[in-house]
């Protein structure tokens, strides 16, 4: 397996037409699997089985500025609807997924760029890059 570099990788809201501005770095997705206990009485060991699949979270950090539309695309964002988000990265391949956007936090500090966080809960199923 070769390695990519995180350089030049995008993230979108609307499924691609608009890449995110000024894009620091990105934590697309945490998938777990959500266990359902099947123990009963006469168990000596706890049994389990799977159940629904969960994509998380996903996070990403921005140098913010108030006057780029993407970023004043994020703000509008935070509707409680389902946004198409995909990731490009380096190699071109991408991974896709419908997520909710939650939050949006601005931060400013001394002898710092003003960076703000976006953070969106993922729905329905992520697509993966195929190899």
């Amino acid at each position: 397996m070769a390695a990519i570099t995180g350089n030049t990788t995008t993230i979108s809201i609307d499924g691609g037409t608009t890449a995110l501005a000024d894009v620091t770095s990105i934590s697309p997705m945490s998938l777990s699997l959500a266990t359902l206990d099947t123990s009963n009485l006469d168990s000596t060991w706890r049994t389990f089985i799977g159940g629904i699949k969960d994509g998380g979270e996903c996070t990403f950090e921005i140098n913010y500025d108030p006057a780029s539309t993407s970023h004043l695309t994020i703000e509008a964002a935070i509707d409680g609807t389902a946004k198409d988000i995909k990731v490009v990265y380096s190699d071109t391949k991408e991974t896709e997924f419908k997520a909710v956007i939650t939050s949006f936090s601005i931060t400013a500090a001394m002898d710092s760029v003003v960076t703000a966080s976006l953070g969106m809960k993922i729905t329905d199923s992520i697509t993966f890059p195929s190899a």
